[in-house]
């Protein structure tokens, strides 16, 4: 249990380092929190500077996630610490430690951390990760991919740690959709189920056309 906490923290310190913000800074001298959408991920980045920071911003992102999950299970041999260093990770790109518990969307952060507890789910979590962006829904398919991975690790034999990890990871992903939420169902009042239905499913806010989903 000492182990899993200590690879939790490692994941979480990990996973905080605002890869976006550092990027948007150093590529565009401005802090892209000023830009789009707001966000320090990969989409927003894209947005405002281009597609190859925005690139790296993903890749570095995935790494994020699935870095300490495959070090810890590398070097301890402990399904729990892969499983708590995951989850650490996704935490601290969602809430990180370095901008006042503020982040991302933490997506690819997530991508990589379940990439590295259970490989063979990426199968169905790309393949409708993928068709969410031919049908130009690509929050739709981030949500629907999550959710195949979890049924995946479920139906499919998986160690307690793996099954517990993934969900508090897709609860995470979930509950950063609803950043802010309540500022919107204040200044709306009328529209609770249309924008609660627009923030969970298509991580939109009033007013904004697009939010990208690995943000």
């Amino acid at each position: 249990m000492a182990t899993a906490g200590l690879w939790f923290v490692a994941g979480y310190l990990v996973g905080s380092v605002p890869v976006g913000l550092l990027v948007a800074r150093a590529v565009g001298g401005i802090d892209i929190r000023r830009y789009g959408t707001g966000n320090i991920g990969a989409s927003n980045v894209a947005r405002n500077l281009g597609l190859l920071p925005g690139a790296v911003v993903g890749v570095v992102s995935f790494v994020q996630g699935a870095g300490p999950a495959w070090a810890a299970g590398a070097l301890t041999g402990s399904p729990p610490a892969a499983a708590a260093a995951a989850v650490g990770s996704v935490a601290g790109y969602g809430w990180s430690l370095l901008v006042s518990f503020r982040g991302g969307r933490a997506v690819a952060t997530a991508t990589g951390a379940l990439a590295a507890m259970s490989p063979p789910g990426l199968v169905p979590l790309l393949a409708l990760y993928a068709l969410g962006g031919l049908l130009r829904q690509p929050a739709v398919g981030v949500l629907s991919g999550m959710l195949a991975y979890l049924l995946y690790v479920r139906l499919l034999p998986h160690r307690p740690e793996v099954v517990a990890a993934t969900a508090l990871i897709v609860a995470i992903v979930v509950v950063k959709r609803l950043d802010g939420v309540r500022g919107d169902l204040r200044g709306r009042p009328g529209h609770r189920r249309e924008i609660l239905v627009g923030r969970l499913l298509f991580d939109r806010r009033p007013g904004q056309r697009l939010v990208g989903p690995n943000d």
